[in-house]
């Protein structure tokens, strides 16, 4: 139930993202100063839109880390698949050794069959509380990847609003030729869409460390009976 809802407002961020990113909306979406004009734009001026750049530039450079995050996330996560795999497979063993040590009807050889036994069981459910958690946070990082595109789509309407009010404090009269609008509404919407996916992200989040608490709690369980506990 929660992986549905997830994916309805995931799809509701993309479409409306593809909307805005793709110019399928109105004109304003694609307002944009031509970038020779602002060459006549006494330097003094540009203040504003060299900040606007810069935190463009911070902007591209976290949808690139939130990308490679997200693979990262994705490999831990098939090792993490690996991991239950081979405890299945252990607790198998011990299960069958278990059955082995009761038709020897040696006490000491059932109990060290009954406590390998429970060390496996316990390892098995660690392993799948970690995929568990590997999982939640994969879907944390697609969202923060989606979340770090919408703040991308701000900076980009941020510079452009600059660009456009550096022309039209200049006195271009090109500039009478764009109306405010066209860069504020954009601007607007950008910062709406990326302030619904931040929380959205906050509350994956929430989960993700909900799941993450579980799992290192049973992963000392399994460090104090000795067992391959990770972290």
């Amino acid at each position: 139930m929660v992986q549905a809802s997830w994916r309805r407002v995931l799809a509701g961020f993309l479409g409306a993202g593809l909307l805005a990113l793709g110019g399928c909306g109105s004109d304003r979406a694609a307002a944009k100063v031509d970038e020779s004009w602002l060459v006549r734009v006494p330097e003094a001026q540009m203040d504003e839109v060299r900040k606007a750049r810069l935190v463009q530039d911070k902007a591209r450079d976290e949808t690139v880390r939130a990308e490679v995050a997200l693979e990262d996330g994705k490999r831990a996560l098939e090792v993490a698949r690996a991991r239950v795999e081979a405890a299945e497979a252990r607790l198998k063993a011990d299960e069958e050794a278990y059955l082995a040590a009761r038709k020897t009807a040696q006490a000491q050889n059932i109990a060290q069959a009954q406590t390998a036994l429970r060390e496996s069981d316990l390892e098995r459910t660690a392993a799948e509380a970690e995929v568990d958690f590997r999982e939640r946070r994969v879907r944390t990082r697609e969202a923060m990847r989606e979340m770090r595109a919408r703040e991308l789509a701000v900076a980009d309407a941020e510079v452009a609003q600059a660009e456009y009010m550096a022309l039209l404090r200049s006195g271009d009269v090109r500039a009478r030729e764009l109306s405010a609008a066209d860069f504020a509404d954009p601007l607007q919407r950008a910062r709406g869409e990326a302030w619904e996916m931040q929380r959205y992200v906050d509350a994956l989040l929430q989960r993700q460390r909900q799941a993450q608490a579980r799992w290192q709690q049973l992963d000392s369980q399994v460090q104090a009976y000795g067992g391959s506990g990770r972290q």
